[in-house]
């Protein structure tokens, strides 16, 4: 008999043509969890067993990630669409939706866009929008060599984390999820993720600010020491939403889910489970 709780299913899905790999586990109403950044399928990997017991987990990988098919140019509303074919097409039209990181703004967008598809909104660590030292990477002929210099290569990315909360310090999972993360993802998946949220701030950021107010109910993580502008979001984020819960976790630092799952499950979970 499959252990719908501790294993997992490595599946795929085509959503508008595009090839989606994703795992899932768990039984019970349905959880998407969209990663950021440098993320794939694994990135709610550590948590997966115990939301499992609560939800049926779904882990999608964007295109360009993991085992989905190739990015080509995007924006955050086609993401949005993305992710919402993907879970109509999995035949849920409600679910819970966790974001991490730049996955974090996409759900916010889908979240305003798709309201009554949101049975709770779960937000870690999110950016306002692109921090300015990653606009370099925006650059072309440029981006790809800084990439490469400052987030692939040892030297640099040690040197980048001297003075970025990367990782989490003497951490047995922070270090290597973050190093192998920048090794893993293609260059142009990362600099075309990154030009399309840029594009989303210069059209949406001032609307966001001036005009974003959401009564999905919404819990906002984060971490104990992160990035200007994860601190910006912060500022804001009690002016988005009106059932906003907060929940800090300062034993980690930018991505609790990853660094410090035991406490992301034992101080989120109990908000979620209650809705399950």
């Amino acid at each position: 008999m499959f252990d719908h709780v501790n294993r997992e299913e490595l599946l795929t899905s085509w959503v508008g043509g595009k090839r989606i790999s994703y795992k899932k586990n768990g039984s019970g109403p349905p959880l998407v969890f969209l990663h950021g950044w440098i993320g794939n399928e694994d990135t709610f990997g550590f948590c997966r067993e115990a939301f499992g017991r609560h939800f049926t987990v779904y882990r999608p990988a964007w295109p360009g990630y993991g085992g989905s098919g190739p990015l080509g140019r995007f924006s955050i509303e086609e993401l949005v669409e993305l992710a919402r074919g993907f879970i109509l097409g999995l035949g849920h039209d409600r679910v819970t939706l966790f974001g991490n990181c730049l996955g974090g703004n996409t759900a916010m967008e889908f979240a305003r866009l798709h309201p009554e598809m949101i049975e709770r909104l779960v937000l870690i660590e999110v950016y306002d929008f692109v921090p300015w030292y990653l606009h370099l990477l925006l650059v072309p002929g440029l981006n790809g060599l800084l990439y490469r210099m400052f987030l692939r290569s040892m030297t640099g990315f040690h040197f980048l984390n001297s003075f970025l909360p990367l990782q989490k310090a003497g951490g047995s999972n922070g270090l290597r999820y973050t190093e192998d993360g920048f090794r893993r993802t293609p260059v142009r998946t990362a600099i075309l993720f990154m030009r399309a949220i840029h594009s989303f701030a210069r059209r949406r950021r001032d609307y966001y600010h001036s005009n974003y107010r959401s009564d999905v109910p919404t819990i906002y993580v984060e971490g104990g020491r992160s990035f200007g502008p994860v601190k910006a979001f912060r500022d804001l984020v009690e002016t988005y939403y009106n059932d906003l819960s907060i929940v800090t976790i300062p034993e980690s630092l930018h991505n609790p889910v990853m660094e410090r799952p035991d406490l992301f499950i034992d101080r989120v979970l109990p908000l979620v489970a209650s809705t399950a």
